[in-house]
């Protein structure tokens, strides 16, 4: 008799425990809402805009941590009184929401008329981000190319700046460069559309 009273206790507090289980789950959906589609564009963008601001112009998904998962990349433009530039910033999706990584300083550079594109360079298997900011900062008279390179695992910006003068055409490479890979995908593609250049050691901005 007492076991079964046992017995019947036990089952009474399972199904309890149950109930009260699946019903914290039900709210905790509740209040997370509809699951996200962060493959989606439109959501993309409307996302990292709750993250970041409204400046940001273009989001971009994937492997740039992890060769298993996409993130997302937000490139900003930002235009004020006192700042002129362009920033990318690393966004985690953790579950339905997103959560800020790595952001890169304030870039030379403009979203609307630049180049951007995810590459893979070895020995990394996950992806980085290119930009160039083709013709935007070039004239009659000459100019500047703005390139960059980010690994966002690390935390990196690797740096190339082409300076277009009337009598010499200078290429200047950041001294965090190690990997020559890096250093070659910068040399290989401005030498497609400039074939003689000079690299330079040190760099400074055109007046």
């Amino acid at each position: 008799m007492l076991s079964n009273k046992i017995i019947r206790s036990l089952t009474l507090l399972s199904i309890f425990a149950l109930l009260f289980g699946c019903g914290k789950t039900e709210q905790k959906k509740a209040n997370e809402g509809p699951v996200k589609n962060f493959n989606d564009p439109v959501v993309m963008l409307q996302e990292s805009k709750k993250v970041l601001g409204n400046d940001i112009k273009m989001a971009y998904s994937g492997m740039f941590e992890d060769t298993a998962k996409d993130e997302i990349v937000a490139a900003v433009e930002v235009d004020t009184k006192d700042e002129l530039g362009i920033k990318f910033a690393l966004l985690k999706i953790i579950g339905n929401n997103l959560r800020k990584g790595f952001e890169t300083g304030l870039l030379d550079g403009s979203i609307t008329n630049g180049y951007i594109s995810k590459i893979k360079l070895p020995p990394t298997d996950y992806e980085l981000l290119y930009y160039n900011s083709q013709d935007y900062y070039i004239g009659s008279r000459g100019g500047e190319v703005f390139s960059y390179i980010i690994d966002f695992k690390l935390g990196k910006v690797y740096y190339a700046h082409l300076i277009i003068e009337p009598k010499m055409i200078s290429l200047f490479l950041s001294h965090n460069i190690e990997n020559n890979e890096i250093k070659d995908f910068f040399i290989k593609n401005f030498k497609k559309d400039y074939p003689k250049f000079t690299l330079v050691s040190k760099d400074f901005i055109l007046d």
